[in-house]
């Protein structure tokens, strides 16, 4: 449709950036970082897993980071495309290298987006401003990867300019959402709420992102969790303890429930498993339990991005059933993790209406063996007892 009305916009790449470097500003920061993705402890050949290895493992390298402004910018739409005072859109707002995964997200740009960018703004000014909002921003895992360790190029900005920019974030944000950027120095004043319409911008400051498909940026994870440790509140200690050997617990609303877990938690305990819900637990617990973390099983899903908090050598263990995706084989991988999978049973409840969300039963015995052999294969002991609380 945007084509047949020649909305089609033109796209500002990471490569046009470079060859404009001086109209766009550009800082570079950081290293080009490799990242080597081989195989899981466990063989693939033994897991019928939902997604396939090819072009998973191998060695893979992310562009050297950097920060730029776009003056006289314009953010648009309900995911805040940037445009410049060209009226170009500004590929770094919506996704980054990605050039096919930007063609999908462009068409799917709605008409009054294209058309609405065309006319004139007289509304009001801000002055500089990331934009946290973007296509990936409302769910966890996409929150903590494509916005929050993108922060690492605002404040990188900040130190070269003196500018610190004030942060868009959508309408009504949930409570870990605040919660996070509190971890990171960010007051509610620091922020502003994004109305899905139109904002012009003196400054549009844009972080080139941190993720390329699978593979999210070890320097960023590191930098994001240096940060949130270092401003963890202070508790006492005495009324506050978790177990380090992990069990995430889906709730039954977020879907890919695991059917038989009372089962399972059974098979887990002696090792010294216990089960958390981490939808009821605050944003600097969350970071204070993974922090201390030797072991996690989960099923799949974006509870499993909190090991960026966790120290190297984590054990994980990630339960498929009809869904899934390597993103945390190739996180765990990167971050220095020893990562094992387990197929589903066989047996998958179609309870809801896309299988993203179906529930699935686990092999407790398959479980229970795959957890003894990675205890035992990277020193840690088979019992395990403490006094902790579960969630």
């Amino acid at each position: 449709m945007s084509e047949k009305l020649g909305l089609q916009p033109n796209i500002v790449t990471r490569k046009e950036l470079f060859e404009n470097s001086q109209k766009y500003h550009i800082l570079e920061f950081g290293s080009e970082e490799k990242i080597i993705v081989n195989q899981p402890y466990n063989s693939l050949v033994a897991e019928k897993l939902p997604w396939s290895p090819t072009d998973t493992f191998g060695t893979f390298t992310l562009e050297k980071p950097f920060v730029f402004e776009a003056i006289n910018a314009e953010l648009v739409g309900s995911q805040a495309i940037g445009f410049d005072q060209d009226k170009n859109l500004i590929q770094e707002t919506v996704i980054g290298k990605n050039s096919k995964s930007l063609n999908t997200l462009i068409s799917r740009l709605s008409t009054r987006t294209l058309l609405s960018q065309k006319i004139p703004s007289f509304g009001s000014q801000q002055d500089t401003v990331y934009s946290l909002v973007n296509h990936f921003s409302g769910g966890y895992y996409h929150w903590i990867t494509d916005s929050l360790c993108r922060l690492e190029g605002v404040e990188y900005y900040q130190q070269q300019t003196g500018r610190k920019p004030l942060l868009l974030i959508g309408t009504d944000p949930p409570k870990w959402k605040i919660e996070s950027l509190k971890l990171l120095g960010y007051e509610p004043e620091d922020c502003i709420l994004w109305d899905k319409s139109r904002m012009r911008v003196k400054r549009l400051i844009v972080p080139s992102f941190r993720r390329e498909g699978n593979l999210l940026s070890p320097l960023a994870c590191q930098w994001l969790r240096q940060q949130m440790m270092s401003n963890l509140p202070d508790v006492d200690s005495t009324n506050i303890s978790f177990s380090s050997r992990i069990y995430i617990k889906r709730t039954q609303k977020m879907g890919r429930n695991v059917i038989n877990e009372d089962e399972l938690m059974a098979a887990l305990a002696p090792f010294g498993f216990v089960s958390y819900t981490l939808e009821d637990m605050s944003f600097s617990d969350k970071v204070r339990l993974f922090s201390q973390a030797e072991i996690v099983v989960a099923p799949h899903g974006a509870g499993l991005v909190n090991t960026i908090f966790s120290p190297q050598n984590l054990i994980v263990i990630d339960i498929f059933g009809l869904y899934g995706t390597p993103c945390f084989l190739v996180l765990a991988k990167a971050l220095g993790f020893h990562y094992g999978c387990l197929g589903s049973a066989g047996r998958n409840e179609r309870n809801y209406r896309h299988e993203t969300y179906n529930s699935f039963k686990v092999d407790v015995s398959r479980l229970r063996d795959l957890v003894a052999q990675m205890l035992q294969e990277f020193g840690l002991p088979l019992a395990y007892s403490h006094g902790v609380r579960s969630n």
